[in-house]
């Protein structure tokens, strides 16, 4: 058998390869199942760093086994290893990102996001947005581990919110995350520099936490253009508004409608239930959902909104008190629900909520005030009998409000009602410095 030369491009180890063994382009691809194109690219050395799947396909066409498929392989990792190296180091360059808690509730958005990255094309450009303490990051994260195992796609995870101020590398910073961050934040051009480093090498890029950076649409754009095999990921509480990009609006986790708490076995099943048990149970071990608390548990999960950092403050508070206390001083006056979450030794969430509102372009913030004096849920036309708006005008900022993860849609019986997050309601009343409504206050128990 004629071993592969592993001191050539692999480029060269190819071409003899498939000449060695008498075949045509077309012919290894109908073996490999590889496109032509894709093994001419590959001869002709326009892509010169071929993924491990790609590799393992074309040596089981061209039947090499031992050494020789060892030497191919080798050949293929030649060209690819330093960028494979940073890489891989990026995604180790904070261990605190990552996670080894379950996602809860989640497995819609995760299918829907891998998918749109496996699809040939990919998704070039794709933005998760959502309120602050919605579980963006976590599903990025998540998405990112997925890929690892299923898609077999380098990934490279930028930490965008912690690098965009005085952010100055360690000697241990891999070099293809610093240019990606100093291109990002606007420190420096690195875009040629990227270029050179990736190349054809297909990729995905996580920018995680853009909320308050501002993005350079061009840079972002133009190292889509110079590396046409990469895809960005990113997080952030709006969307980037650049050409072609995708978004995925985060809704807070599904919570229990009234009465569903009499059945102990669906309750326990429903994601902020199930998120919320999760976390109490490092504070209060011996705390068990029963028919005594069922009601409770039921309440606080629509109080929250299902939000999961809001679920994981009050289970955080249980250190120190017994749930049913929490429970009966938001029962006694709602507005504990604001010094829940705001007087909270990490009360970003609720500078992060109070934000997303007083930010809003003026024609959807006065649509938000208009809402406000609409109870529980409701549907389109409701809303628009109320604020007086037609239904095009009406359409148009529901879609900004929405994809801002102000509002959150419930299907009751086949139909779409939409209500107002208990925490926007608030901050909403804070900004205008007026108390909440008792018909505001009665709706912290209702259904979302």
């Amino acid at each position: 058998m004629v071993r592969a030369r592993s001191e050539g491009s692999f480029s060269q180890v190819l071409r003899q390869q498939r000449l060695r063994c008498g075949l045509t382009q077309l012919q290894l691809a109908a073996l490999s199942t590889i496109s032509v194109r894709a093994i001419r690219d590959m001869e002709s050395g326009r892509v010169a760093s071929p993924r491990r799947a790609t590799v393992a396909l074309l040596a089981g066409a061209l039947r090499l086994t031992g050494q020789a498929r060892t030497a191919f392989c080798r050949a293929a990792q030649v060209e690819s290893s330093y960028l494979d190296k940073m890489v891989t180091e990026s995604m180790r360059s904070d261990a605190s990102v990552w996670t080894t808690d379950g996602l809860v509730g989640r497995d819609h958005e995760l299918d829907a996001i891998t998918g749109l990255l496996a699809a040939e094309p990919r998704q070039r450009l794709l933005t998760i947005t959502g309120i602050s303490g919605v579980g963006k990051t976590r599903l990025a994260l998540e998405v990112g581990q997925r890929v690892l195992a299923e898609l077999d796609i380098p990934l490279l995870w930028v930490p965008v919110a912690e690098a965009r101020h005085d952010w100055i590398p360690n000697a241990g910073t891999p070099p293809l995350l610093e240019a990606m961050v100093e291109l990002i934040t606007g420190q420096a051009d690195t875009s040629g520099e990227l270029a050179a480093i990736i190349g054809t090498t297909p990729m995905i890029v996580f920018l995680d936490g853009l909320d308050d950076v501002p993005v350079h649409a061009r840079a972002l754009l133009r190292l889509l253009a110079d590396c046409p095999h990469v895809t960005v990921v990113t997080t952030a509480r709006v969307p980037l508004g650049i050409r072609g990009e995708c978004v995925l609006p985060l809704a807070p986790l599904a919570v229990p409608e009234p009465g569903q708490e009499r059945d102990l076995d669906f309750l326990i099943q429903v994601p902020a239930v199930s998120l919320l048990l999760r976390q109490l149970a490092p504070v209060q071990p011996d705390f068990r959902l029963n028919p005594a608390n069922a009601s409770m548990i039921a309440g606080l999960c629509r109080m929250l909104d299902g939000l999961p950092a809001a679920l994981g403050l009050a289970a955080s508070q249980c250190l120190m008190e017994p749930l049913p206390h929490l429970y009966g001083q938001l029962v006694d006056d709602p507005r504990n629900l604001h010094a829940l979450i705001c007087h909270h030794p990490e009360p970003m969430l609720y500078a992060a909520v109070m934000s997303s509102v007083e930010t809003l372009p003026q024609p959807h913030r006065r649509l938000l005030d208009r809402l406000l004096q609409i109870d529980g849920c409701w549907t389109v036309d409701e809303a628009a009998g109320a604020t007086g708006l037609s239904r095009p005008e009406l359409t148009r900022s529901l879609h900004v409000l929405f994809i801002r993860g102000l509002l959150r849609r419930v299907e009751r019986h086949g139909d779409y009602l939409i209500s107002m997050l208990n925490i926007v309601r608030h901050a909403c009343a804070e900004i205008h410095d007026v108390p909440l409504s008792r018909a505001d206050q009665a709706h912290l128990f209702a259904i979302m």
